[in-house]
């Protein structure tokens, strides 16, 4: 649910902003409206240096904690982080810059290391001794060594280095230095290569320089990573910097800058917290209930479970204060369409095990993040034992359990179980749009047309299930009234033949949209089968391949299952989580009439990590 919030517009003189800014950040409950403006350069610099801090903490963070203490044990030196913050911030900068351009020329290197192969070992300095000096230019060559003519011998002096290597021939035609630049009687088939500026051991040493400069850089970004803490804290003074920057800046000012007059907002179950403080400051205050033109800030509040999604809603967008917090509402079929994608209980019994054991190494702030994956695990376990697949075996084919088939699920049954889910949240996303378009325009009578689909529909899956008689009175009674509430409530306060046409096309709207959302669901039931395929393959080709060797033939097979299950969790869990994001963030929140777009609440108070 939405955590409803009064707004306050407190006016302050222009000398008491700042500490009265202190003394709110002290309190740290309310949201303030921030303003535009222009930082000053000083602002800008400390702005910077700020996103510089957080990429050096980031990126000191793949960074082994005690490594440069390590290396500098084996290597018996003493290591110490840098003096300041600054410093280590630029030295790490330096080195990863540095770095990247090594890695380059390494490359480049080693590219070129495989051209001098052919011409084995020679002396570049004679090269150009013979061009400067001799005024003799030494000219290369590739051939096909099949079209290689000896008679090129007699017409220019050609020495072949290489002969048939990699059916290639390499040669070298010396010529006058003025002669260098003309073309040369060897056909199309010999191509004139770049005259090489190293020998095959220069390169090679080349190559071993850049990796030992690559290897002191990575000392030190080691050194570096010993500050990372500092580095944070830095990085988050500079944040509460230029927060406070921002608050001292908001609000609007009146009677040539000495009044200011401040937004804040504050959910109402704390406004009591915020009036007492208002109380004891010298300003002058008023409050209001928040109204949904005045674009308040959105904090969600819900239960144990629901809040477990609040991070995946998230990803697409908050609800605007007069909608209905969707929340709640797809997090179960959230968890169900996560199952079913995952859809092998030994793969969500692996990840529960993992959860348990490791439970107490994870961190206070990431435990939200482990509830989830459990609830979502825990579906999956669900559906594998449904359809009885654990890690790729099919327990209905297994002799002992044979029996037992009946019981499980079949894949045909699971491409209706897969359609009747999608059904299920569509009618329901419609349901909520009732209820949606009633609190966003505050009448019954904007969710009559949906209602009026949701009798059709119902009338519709009744009729079909042979619960209601088709041709029956109760059945033309149901349609009429859902005739009458799609054609002619859908535009409240309007022209009747305006809410017919509206209705007509909302109609065909309807009747291709319902379609295509049907039909996106099918993936639910595909994604589970094709994991369940691929893991059945791993384990066909970890018998098929492991040979007949004693001891050999189960280390191969347990490699194979290893890499293979491996492979299969990491996509199929990727799948089983970006589908159902998909499937909720077009077809429920389109059919649920969720508009979205609402702020984050963020109340304004120091940043202590």
């Amino acid at each position: 649910m939405i955590e409803r919030m009064t707004r306050f517009n407190v006016v302050l003189y222009h000398g008491d902003v700042e500490s009265f800014m202190e003394r709110l950040r002290e309190l740290g409950v309310a949201d303030v409206t921030l303003s535009d403006w222009e930082p000053s350069t000083e602002q800008r610099e400390r702005m910077a240096r700020a996103e510089r801090y957080k990429n050096a903490y980031m990126r000191l963070g793949a960074v082994k904690r005690g490594k440069a203490e390590k290396d500098a044990e084996e290597e018996k030196r003493d290591v110490a982080p840098f003096d300041t913050v600054e410093e280590a911030v630029e030295a790490l900068e330096g080195a990863t810059e540095r770095i990247a351009q090594l890695e380059t020329l390494r490359m480049k290197a080693t590219a070129e290391l495989d051209g001098l192969a052919m011409w084995g070992e020679f002396d570049p300095a004679e090269i150009r001794r013979l061009r400067e000096v001799e005024g003799i230019a030494l000219r290369f060559f590739e051939v096909p060594t099949k079209q290689y003519r000896t008679e090129w011998e007699w017409e220019y002096p050609i020495q072949v280095v290489a002969q048939n290597l990699g059916g290639m021939t390499y040669f070298v035609v010396a010529q006058p230095v003025g002669e260098a630049s003309e073309a040369i009687g060897l056909g199309t088939a010999a191509v004139e290569l770049r005259a090489p500026e190293m020998t095959f051991a220069q390169k090679e040493l080349q190559i071993e320089t850049y990796l030992r400069e690559e290897a002191q850089k990575q000392e030190v970004i080691a050194r570096a990573a010993l500050s990372r803490d500092r580095i944070w804290a830095d990085y988050v003074e500079l944040k509460n910097g230029i927060a406070f920057d921002e608050a001292l800046h908001a609000g609007t000012e009146y009677a040539e800058g000495t009044v200011k007059v401040v937004e804040a907002w504050v959910p109402t179950p704390l406004k009591t917290k915020l009036e007492e403080f208002l109380d004891g400051q010298p300003v002058v205050w008023a409050e209001e209930e928040a109204r949904v033109e005045q674009n308040p800030p959105i904090k969600l509040k819900n239960h144990f479970f629901a809040r477990l999604f609040e991070p995946i809603g998230s990803l697409y967008m908050l609800p605007r204060y007069n909608e209905i917090d969707i929340t709640p509402f797809f997090a179960p079929f959230f968890m169900l369409f996560f199952g079913m994608c995952f859809g092998d209980a030994g793969y969500g019994v692996l990840f529960i095990l993992a959860i348990v054991l490791f439970w107490r190494k994870i961190p206070v702030r990431f435990r939200d993040f482990a509830w989830l994956a459990l609830f979502l695990n825990i579906a999956t376990v669900f559906f594998g034992l449904l359809t009885g697949n654990v890690f790729g075996i099919e327990l209905a084919k297994v002799p002992e359990l044979v029996r037992f088939k009946e019981y499980f699920v079949s894949n045909e049954n699971m491409f209706n179980v897969a359609v009747g889910l999608g059904a299920a949240q569509i009618l329901f996303g419609m349901i909520l749009r009732i209820f949606n378009r009633w609190k966003q325009n505050g009448s019954f009578l904007y969710g009559l047309s949906t209602l009026g689909w949701v009798i059709l529909f119902v009338t519709g899956g009744l009729a079909l299930g042979g619960i209601l008689d088709a041709p029956g009175v109760v059945f033309y009674v149901l349609l009429g009234i859902a005739g009458l509430l799609i054609f002619f409530f859908n535009s409240p306060k309007k022209n009747p033949l305006v809410n017919v046409g509206v209705g007509l096309y909302n109609s065909y709207e309807m009747a291709t949209g319902v379609v295509g959302d049907l039909v996106s669901y099918v993936r639910l039931f595909a994604i589970g089968l094709a994991g369940a395929i691929i893991a059945q393959v791993f384990n066909a080709l970890s018998v098929g391949l492991s040979g007949n060797i004693p001891v050999v033939s189960w280390i191969v097979m347990a490699i194979i299952l290893l890499i293979g299950h491996g492979l299969n969790i990491f996509i199929s869990a990727l799948g089983a989580f970006v589908h159902p994001v998909r499937l909720t963030f077009v077809e429920f929140y389109k059919n649920a009439g969720f508009d979205g777009g609402g702020r984050k609440f963020v109340p304004f108070k120091r940043i202590d990590k």
